[in-house]
């Protein structure tokens, strides 16, 4: 018998189901890390600076020489030039070959690479900057989106709140009615108002639905049914952030960016400019060749010649030959090309001057702007806190009151609602208060 039991004990421990794992919770830092690991307009950006890395190692190389070497073999017939004596030598069949390794390198060109070397540096800076504000967009958005689902949430709670109190009235008026204290309108309306409350819970609810599917799809999750998100964390602080300061604007990316834009239009206006500057190249070269037509000549103890095959070698180390130049280009008059230029470059050099004042007033602006809506959201957070409240209150004293006759059913229905108005209110109060504060903390200093 013992043994029996202890058999079917751990049979029904083995066949037991296991416990259900609780849903991972993501808080916003979750969300906004996972985003921006994730998010496909960020890897985009992430090949654009690969790009311009790629262009910056390309114009530290300009300054290395150039070197290339070439090989060819050919065979002709009928009347040919040989290429090692230029003869032409009639009805044969001649096979030749020929190489060479040359090399060019510029001296002075009017500092164009090192113009270029510099632009390529401000541009790779510039697209980093890219990078940086793209990436507090995504902050901002998931933000957005996060406070959404947590307020639709919120809605779904008070929703069920306010079903919650029709039912429990619903029972009161029953009692009441029974007793013959009210009439049976009450009951009607109450009813009516009830299926209402379902009502507005299913609307809540899919607008939960639709938070939660906006939210993944910021986070690149395509099971967004079974995502769930912790807001134990997002609780509205008593006092705002620190002001906005010029140096919080100063070293926004965006003003970044735009004055490294004015930065690059320097160095393309130097780079136009250095087309008036001649150019001086060096280049050398060293080559050979061969000529099966060709014949070595060899003197005999007579003083008489002969003539006798050349071998390929030979021929490769007797008709080696090189070379070294330089080329001075001077510009006299190229249809006005480079003054042109140069008058089209200061036009761009113009518009992103006046595109970085621009983005600086509308940084200021900005800036302005979330703590005017910061402050106006903390006081409306504050004053819907206060209103909850009082309508609560009203609420509970109109409820009690009618249940001892002293009140009709519309008092305490007007009650009800401006209780539900309120709850409502409360929670897009908070979660409105929270993503303004949010924003001002990115701007000024990020997550």
């Amino acid at each position: 018998m013992r043994k029996f039991l202890i058999c079917s004990l751990a049979l029904a421990l083995a066949t037991a189901p296991a416990p259900a794992q609780e849903k991972q919770a993501w808080t916003l830092d979750q969300c906004i890390r996972h985003a921006l690991e994730n998010n496909i307009e960020i890897k985009k950006k992430e090949l654009s600076h690969e790009g311009k890395e790629i262009g910056l190692d390309e114009s530290r190389w300009s300054f290395t020489p150039n070197f290339s070497m070439s090989s060819s073999a050919s065979l002709s017939t009928g009347r040919v030039l040989d290429q090692t004596t230029y003869e032409f030598i009639g009805n044969s069949t001649m096979g030749s070959s020929s190489s060479s390794i040359s090399g060019s390198m510029d001296i002075f060109n009017g500092f164009r690479k090192i113009y270029a070397l510099r632009r390529a540096k401000l541009d790779l800076l510039a697209e980093s900057a890219g990078m940086e504000s793209l990436k507090d967009d995504i902050r901002r958005n998931v933000t957005a989106a996060f406070l959404a689902l947590l307020c639709a949430e919120s809605n779904v709670r008070s929703a069920a709140d306010t079903k919650d109190l029709l039912v429990s009235q619903i029972e009161r008026i029953e009692v009441l009615l029974e007793a013959g204290k009210i009439t049976e309108s009450d009951l009607l309306q109450a009813k009516a108002q009830l299926y209402a409350a379902e009502n507005d819970c299913a609307t809540a609810e899919g607008a939960v639905e639709s938070a939660r599917m906006e939210l993944c799809q910021l986070l690149e999750i395509q099971d967004y049914k079974g995502f769930a998100i912790d807001s134990s964390s997002m609780t509205a602080p008593a006092k705002a952030s620190r002001p906005v300061t010029e140096e919080d604007v100063l070293s926004r990316p965006e003003y970044r960016q735009a004055n490294l834009l004015v930065d690059i239009a320097r160095q393309d206006l130097k780079i136009a400019k250095s087309g008036y500057s001649p150019s001086l190249s060096l280049s050398a070269g060293y080559g050979t060749s061969y000529s099966s037509a060709r014949q070595k000549a060899i003197q005999n103890p007579d003083g008489t010649f002969r003539y006798e095959a050349y071998p390929f070698m030979d021929q490769y180390l007797d008709n080696r030959n090189s070379y070294i130049s330089l080329s001075l280009n001077v510009p006299i008059f190229y249809s006005f090309s480079n003054r042109n230029n140069v008058r089209r470059q200061k036009l761009a050099l113009c518009d992103a001057e006046y595109d970085a004042m621009s983005t600086k007033k509308a940084l200021v602006k900005e800036s302005l702007q979330l703590e005017i809506d910061c402050r106006t959201a903390q006081k409306k957070y504050e004053s819907a806190k206060e209103q909850f409240k009082y309508a609560e209150e009203a609420e509970r004293q109109l409820r009690e009151r009618y249940a001892a006759g002293a009140a009709d059913y519309n008092s305490w229905n007007i009650a009800a609602t401006e209780l539900a108005k309120s709850r409502y209110a409360l929670s897009e109060a908070k979660y409105t208060y929270l993503f303004k504060l949010k924003t001002l903390e990115l701007f000024c200093k990020g997550f």
